[in-house]
């Protein structure tokens, strides 16, 4: 899993103090140490951004408020304040990213796509989710025909499926709405296969962390449509 730059040391901080309290020792800081604790919930706010945004707004200000000056170079410290910091620093050490939109995901997908996403490894997690569609294509081809052989193409296997006269029904095709709805299945199908599994099966190419996580879920979606 994936570390967030800072939390660590703060994590460890924040365990002393908590430590101390429970002793009922005195606390008291110099501003060296005031200033750290500010710098790394700074830096651990700035890696978090894009999972804990609420978080990231507020804990560079929660650090701050939880020491009281208390002259001559000393801090005290705001029980507080330092109660927020403490729930904070134990949610993003226990869970570093929001790992919540998986519950969305198709289970087929969280199950060989997640750990590899968690870890870092954004496009292979995003190839993997479109190698998984294909895999159900071809599971669900041998599934309505039985005894033929499913073809070696994959765009054969979603027409044989999904065209007009594809052997899985998913949807009304007497209505033009319906009609409508299965060729656009078709299609995003057929796009979803180029643009994204073929490439990726053909290059290493590097995704931003938003951009796999797009991938992933029309991937899910595509699959939630084959179980329809």
């Amino acid at each position: 899993m994936l570390k967030i730059d800072g939390l660590e040391e703060l994590w460890r901080w924040v365990l002393n103090t908590d430590e101390c309290l429970r002793r009922n020792q005195a606390s008291m800081f110099f501003f060296q140490s005031v200033n750290l604790v500010i710098e790394l919930s700074t830096k651990v706010s700035d890696n978090i951004r894009d999972d804990y945004p609420y978080y990231a707004s507020i804990l560079p200000q929660i650090a701050k408020h939880t020491f009281i000056p208390m002259g001559n170079g000393y801090y005290g410290l705001n029980t507080a304040a330092f109660g927020g910091l403490f729930f904070i620093t134990q949610h993003l050490h226990s869970e570093p990213q929001d790992t919540s939109v998986w519950k969305m995901i198709h289970p087929r997908i969280v199950g060989i796509a997640k750990e590899e996403y968690i870890d870092g490894h954004y496009a292979s997690a995003a190839n993997r989710s479109f190698v998984e569609v294909e895999t159900r294509l071809r599971e669900l081809f041998a599934e309505l025909k039985p005894g033929v052989g499913v073809p070696g193409k994959v765009a054969d296997i979603i027409g044989a499926l999904l065209g007009d006269s594809g052997v899985y029904h998913f949807c009304d095709t007497s209505t033009q709405s319906g009609k409508d709805y299965r060729k656009g299945i078709k299609l995003l199908f057929e796009g979803a296969i180029s643009a994204y599994r073929n490439p990726s099966s053909h290059a290493n190419k590097a995704l931003l962390k938003a951009e796999a996580l797009e991938q992933i879920m029309l991937a899910s979606q595509l699959i939630k449509v084959l179980d329809a």
